[in-house]
């Protein structure tokens, strides 16, 4: 193998490589059951919920879907009521935790390692 071969598939193999850090993996979404709502978490390698606001009927399940790793779902204010705890763990592209809202309330979550950066989310349960 000659100098520039070797340098040709050494760079392929570093851009290869460095591929996965960019953020923004090739997750899908199919469609969604009745009664059900998608928040994307760091859609396109952002530190965002999307959307980061909703207004659902009691009885509507919320699925987060992760599009990028490093990242979870936590209460931080929500109604007495409630049993929802949210998802501590940090979780990789692909990951979904979900929810089914029950008790009428304002629900305020962040990502604890990004709150920083207003990766934050806020639902409204209504009647």
């Amino acid at each position: 193998m000659d100098r520039r071969q070797f340098l040709r598939t050494a760079g392929v193999g570093s851009v290869a490589a460095l591929a996965g850090c960019a953020g923004g993996t090739n997750v899908t979404v199919t469609s969604l059951p009745p009664e059900t709502t998608l928040v994307k978490v760091s859609p396109e390698g952002g530190y965002a919920f999307s959307p980061d606001t909703l207004t659902i009927e009691a009885g509507t399940t919320v699925i987060w879907k992760w599009f990028d790793g490093g990242h979870n779902v936590v209460p931080d204010g929500i109604p007495a009521e409630s049993d929802w705890e949210g998802h501590e763990e940090w979780e990789d592209p692909g990951f979904e935790h979900k929810h089914t809202f029950t008790v009428p309330g304002e629900y305020h979550y962040v990502c604890v390692p990004h709150e920083n950066m207003g990766m934050v989310g806020d639902i409204t349960v209504v009647e």
